[in-house]
């Protein structure tokens, strides 16, 4: 722990990169295996070595999505509470608040339409039809499929909106959390603005309301989102609290090879609960009659404390299993360390391309490996005689060894281009926020330059900002009240 208390906080960056080869890790998965999401291939066959409890997570996905918000909710918050708690200066807490919050919509936005639009330009030239008829539903799902270019381009400029409006985007609709996360920093700003001259101890509560509020909320996504957020917020708090830090020093071997290692095992065994097909295993079974109670004369599921009645299952007990790894992590200084190795640290800084630019070389590259690049022979499905729709076929894959050869070439071009988007996109992008933010906010040290006053009204202002009267206009007796 550094002398001012506070710890090391690499380890952000670092489960960012883990993160980003989860969702890598997910994808390929729904794409060439999709039966990995069940406890078992079928009914009553007997599990493969991923199916099982644990080993399955990386596979199953629905962890991706809630650590990224909760890193939102915790790297949001991280700074203006270090300003406001270390060095009691809320002033410059809430300018930080103003900066952040004005940055956070081109910097998710500018890369996330230069990423739409890339996937456009493929559409057009038909990068996608191997997808369009490949035997994954999935990847069928998510890749557009041809439109003339006129009516392409309209679907562009729609796609561009509706990212930010309904979450669907349909040339890269694994930016469909992008929208929540813009909405979530928001909801941490606010909450920061509204907090921050709060002493410590309310403050916290307000988060820890925040949390229960969240998961007592069975809306859609609640647990995925809201409550992870108020989390990351909760924490970047505590982490800023000296005694909370000295306590977690001097307890470090009880809090790392006890505490942790529980939390990690229950929440992983929570988070286990697969896709569908509960039924096919003992093991998901028993976790389904414990977790979510179905009514034994056929009703309405009852629910428990972990999965109230009316929320998602799948996404409550996964949202549980990373509620379970935040702490642990924010508890035990040798796993932060661990996530603080420099090859973590540089997966988590090119976790946001990696995000970017994957979905498009699955659906292009990754599909073209295995099924072919023309996606022909193909017919689309006719009529029966009777009128009914014929059943459509679909390509198959070439082999396993196809699937393998792609997940191959897949991984290494897309932390290429993850490392080329860094390096020109991203900067690129940086760049114009920067200039933005300079444009748009007054850099004097009190906060309010000449600019600034002159845009109020104000035409005489000194280099300092302070306003100066003329002599010959200031004749007012300085004995005297005004008038």
């Amino acid at each position: 722990m550094s002398k001012s208390g506070q710890r090391n906080i690499k380890w952000v960056e670092g489960l960012r990169g883990i993160t980003s080869v989860l969702v890598i890790t997910t994808h390929v998965a729904r794409a060439f295996d999709f039966a990995l999401f069940w406890p078992a291939d079928k009914k009553d066959a007997a599990p493969r070595l991923m199916q099982l409890p644990y080993l399955r997570i990386p596979y199953q996905g629905r962890i991706g999505v809630p650590i990224f918000a909760f890193l939102t909710g915790f790297v949001c918050a991280y700074k203006p509470l270090k300003l406001a708690y270390q060095q009691g200066n809320a002033p410059a807490s809430l300018q930080a608040v103003a900066r952040s919050a004005f940055r956070r919509p081109p910097r998710l936005m500018l890369p996330a339409m230069i990423a739409t639009f890339i996937s456009f330009v493929l559409s057009c030239f038909g990068a996608y039809t191997a997808a369009n008829h490949c035997d994954s539903f999935w990847v069928r799902f998510d890749a557009p499929d041809y439109r003339p270019f006129g009516e392409n381009v309209r679907r562009l400029f729609k796609s561009l909106l509706t990212t930010w409006t309904s979450t669907d985007n349909a040339f890269d609709r694994h930016q469909w959390a992008m929208r929540p996360l813009l909405i979530g920093a928001f909801q941490v700003y606010v909450v920061l603005a509204a907090t921050i001259g709060m002493r410590f101890r309310y403050r916290l509560l307000v988060h820890v309301l925040l949390i229960f509020y969240w998961l007592f909320n069975v809306s859609f996504l609640t647990e995925t989102f809201g409550a992870n957020l108020a989390l990351g917020t909760l924490l970047a708090e505590l982490a800023q609290h000296r005694p909370t830090q000295n306590f977690i020093t001097s307890h470090q071997r009880i809090l790392t090879y006890i505490v942790a290692p529980i939390l990690l095992l229950v929440g992983g065994w929570v988070g286990s609960y697969p896709q569908e097909h509960e039924d096919w295993a003992e093991w998901s079974m028993s976790l389904h009659n414990r977790l979510i109670h179905p009514d034994p004369e056929g009703g309405d599921d009852l629910g428990s404390i972990l999965v109230p009645a009316g929320s998602n299952a799948q996404r409550r007990t996964s949202a549980f299993f990373i509620y379970c790894t935040a702490i642990s992590i924010f508890l035990s200084p040798t796993i932060q360390k661990f996530l603080s190795h420099r090859l973590f640290l540089w997966l988590g800084h090119h976790s946001f391309a990696v995000y970017l630019v994957h979905g498009t070389l699955l659906r292009t590259v990754g599909i073209w490996v295995v099924y072919g690049i023309s996606g022909q022979p193909w017919e689309k499905a006719g009529k029966n005689e009777d009128g009914s729709e014929q059943m459509q076929e679909w390509i198959a894959p070439k082999s396993r060894s196809h699937k393998l050869l792609s997940i191959i070439i897949f991984t290494t071009l897309t932390y290429t281009a993850a490392w080329a988007w860094m390096k020109w996109v991203d900067t690129a992008c940086a760049r114009a926020t920067q200039w933005l933010e300079n444009k748009v906010f007054d850099t004097s040290e009190d906060g309010e330059g000449r600019g600034g006053l002159a845009e109020k009204g104000f035409s005489h202002a000194n280099g300092n900002g302070s306003m100066t009267t003329r002599p010959s206009q200031d004749r007012t007796d300085k004995s005297q009240p005004p008038p």
